[in-house]
């Protein structure tokens, strides 16, 4: 059976049909050829998986990721980041990963971070002589902090699948996501001193405290959703719909840029991705559940401990493993695929959940950037009109400096689980 199911994956991917498609009519195909099993168990896994609490979080944090988009809020987030690091050598691609990582803490989504932060900045990056390589590089790779910054919908996703907690992964995706930035940071100052590239008009100390305070509502939004969460105010499900009606009160009433007229076209856009989403889960979760039975975990399980039972060499197996599934397919069937799969490993290990939990997501992260499935570099590439071959030679420096950030994740622990031990201590 499983060898049924995973050709005949790989060979509906081949034939383009859609990921979810393919793992749906995978799991019937493996149960008719295979066993006696009614193929209906095949909805009733579906079912199960999708009719989740904690999944009613991932359309309010889309809806509310559109809300800010078309309230004002990236206009101005982008615009406290040109202040901040504007002046830099090479500042626009920087202000790019610092506009990216504001955003970040307020939509949760990769697609949507690269598509507010690039609109805006690609076209600017053109006009000073960038090159479209670079400017695409910087804005696709830094698209993907989306995902690692809480919130973050695969954290969601992530937490409900294994069981984490999803505090404690929000808690955990500061400091990777901080040095995620800081690495691309570097990689475009490197870049700006081969390429000779000019730094934007110091601002002034005024103009910087007028463009915090223009964002600073904004801001606050991962500030209430944490707040909320660590304080047993709501949970992770109940942000969300925090998150959404405080997107719509500062866009409409506040900033005023949100008009009534946005919301049908808002609400469509957050109804079929969310569809996209959900549909996702529930087909890798029957799909999922086929491997399980067929005892793939355990002898994957078996094979990894064949070759070490060193924590970081399994680690270091699993992040190949991840990395390059995040090639081919996309965050949520990977998770729900991949997941019961290596979890039961980590767990016999010792592994920090939280750790392993955050390393994924920056695996996926990494995933979201690398063809032929990545999404932040094909939303980049929309706007900017390159290319792929064009720009490998530079996108694959800032994707290095993205996988360094991973190896160093991985080896070092604390730097995910500081802030969630510190913030929550003994309810981790």
């Amino acid at each position: 059976m499983a060898t049924t199911i995973f050709l005949s994956f790989f060979l509906l991917l081949f034939c383009r049909v859609p990921v979810s498609f393919s793992l749906a009519l995978s799991s019937v195909l493996a149960l008719v050829l295979n066993t006696s099993m009614d193929t209906a168990v095949i909805i009733q896994r579906m079912y199960t998986a999708s009719e989740s609490f904690s999944l009613v979080a991932v359309p309010f944090f889309i809806l509310a990721g559109g809300l800010m988009e078309n309230g004002g809020i990236s206009r101005r987030l982008v615009k406290f980041a040109t202040d901040l690091v504007g002046h830099i050598r090479g500042g626009l691609a920087m202000v790019s990963v610092v506009a990216s990582m504001f955003f970040a803490g307020v939509s949760g989504s990769t697609a949507a971070d690269t598509a507010a932060v690039g609109s805006i900045l690609i076209p600017a990056m053109e006009r000073r002589k960038y090159g479209k390589d670079m400017a695409t590089s910087v804005v696709a790779c830094a698209g993907a902090i989306g995902i690692i910054i809480p919130p973050s919908i695969p954290m969601v996703i992530l937490g409900v699948t294994a069981g984490i907690s999803i505090g404690g992964l929000f808690l955990g995706g500061f400091i990777p996501g901080l040095l995620v930035g800081f690495a691309l940071m570097f990689t475009s100052y490197l870049f700006a001193k081969k390429r000779d590239l000019p730094a934007e008009a110091c601002s002034t100390g005024g103009e910087m405290w007028q463009s915090f305070k223009d964002s600073i509502l904004a801001i606050m939004t991962a500030v209430i959703i944490l707040g909320g969460i660590l304080s047993g105010v709501f949970t992770a499900t109940e942000a969300s719909v925090v998150a959404a009606v405080y997107a719509f009160i500062v866009g409409f009433f506040i900033y005023k840029e949100l008009k009534l007229a946005d919301l049908p076209r808002i609400l469509a856009q957050s109804g079929v991705t969310t569809g996209v989403v959900v549909l996702c889960v529930a087909t890798a979760s029957a799909f999922g559940w086929i491997l399980a039975a067929e005892r793939i975990p355990a002898l994957l399980a078996e094979f990894v401990f064949s070759i070490s039972t060193n924590p970081f060499v399994v680690l270091l197996l699993v992040n190949a493993l991840m990395l390059f599934m995040g090639m081919i397919l996309d965050v949520a069937p990977i998770i729900i695929i991949l997941i019961p799969i290596v979890f039961p490993i980590v767990l016999k290990l010792g592994i920090d959940p939280i750790h392993f939990g955050v390393m994924t997501i920056v695996n996926m992260a990494i995933g979201q950037c690398t063809p032929p499935v990545g999404v932040a570099l094909f939303v980049a590439t929309g706007i900017s009109k390159i290319s792929l071959g064009s720009m490998l030679n530079t996108y694959y420096r800032f994707i290095g400096a993205m996988i360094l950030v991973l190896v160093l994740i991985t080896l070092v622990p604390d730097l995910i689980t500081f802030i969630p031990r510190l913030v929550m201590g003994g309810k981790l």
